[in-house]
């Protein structure tokens, strides 16, 4: 909600609900951003449900439409298909005509069932026999945040000329921090040139297979304006009941170590969100 107004700030009225995506400092009751970052949210929706969209959906939605570039009719495999950004997918998947694949445990695979997936349990299967099993050649798409080896296993899950994006590497956080011990910029770093290692790599293997970096963050700072446009087009799909985001848990703001904590232990079905006070 618009606290205060900048000199010379227009289009934009005090107690309006807006949103917007700043690259650090959100876990704050109040942030100061320039106008062009806002967008506003329509009336009725719920708070929570609003600021959803905002990193898992527009996440799902980019890595759907502007780097996997699905059609109707297309197979995808999800893996961490119960997560925020996993059901993210699905509803979208869903939306867009997509056959889809997740990879879950059995605790959860209901949820990843009910969003249109078909669920693969990743603790008693192997995913890349139960894909061709389930399609013989492959899936079109794959969205990896798990990194690592993982790639791999899911490049063999492809057709070929499919695509895996890849993102997040959230498997390497433990207890909210890195599994590692390594600094967050390190880890950054280092995760970085192995990922670009394996893209490497990708190019001399036969199957005309891509692998395709997304990274929020980075398009954020170099290519700003699609991520209006997206946003207003969730707010839109929310509006119209078309999607609705799981939210696994509200917290106070203030209890947001305990938040990262859970989310960084695994096995959070939806979105965590915090919740300022009032």
């Amino acid at each position: 909600m618009v606290e205060r107004l900048g000199k010379g700030t227009s289009g934009i009225e005090l107690g309006q609900v807006v949103a917007a995506m700043p690259i650090s400092g959100a876990y704050a009751e109040f942030v100061c951003l320039p106008q062009r970052e806002l967008v506003p949210v329509p009336a009725g929706l719920d708070s929570a449900e609003a600021v959803s969209l905002i990193l898992n959906y527009i996440t799902a939605y980019q890595m759907l439409h502007r780097s996997a570039k699905v059609r109707p009719g297309q197979s995808v495999l999800i893996h961490g298909a119960a997560g925020g950004v996993g059901t993210a997918l699905l509803q979208l998947g869903r939306l867009a005509g997509l056959e889809m694949y997740g990879t879950c445990s059995a605790r959860t695979a209901i949820v990843v069932s009910d969003l249109g997936g078909i669920t693969i349990d990743y603790q008693n299967q192997d995913f890349v026999k139960e894909i061709h099993r389930l399609t013989s050649d492959g899936v079109d798409a794959v969205f990896d945040g798990i990194g690592g080896d993982n790639l791999w296993r899911s490049r063999e899950a492809l057709r070929p000329g499919g695509t895996i994006v890849a993102y997040g590497f959230t498997s390497k956080l433990s207890g909210g921090r890195l599994a590692s011990g390594q600094s967050g910029g390190r880890h950054r770093f280092r995760e970085s040139a192995i990922l670009g290692w394996y893209i490497t790599r990708n190019w001399f293997l036969p199957g005309r297979k891509r692998m395709v970096p997304y990274s929020i963050q980075w398009l954020k700072r170099l290519k700003a304006a699609p991520f209006r446009q997206d946003l207003i087009a969730l707010f839109d799909l929310l509006q119209q009941q078309k999607i609705k985001p799981l939210i696994a848990q509200r917290f106070p703001l203030v209890e947001a170590r305990e938040a990262q904590e859970l989310l960084g232990k695994g096995g959070v079905t939806g979105k965590i969100v915090l919740v300022p006070k009032g």
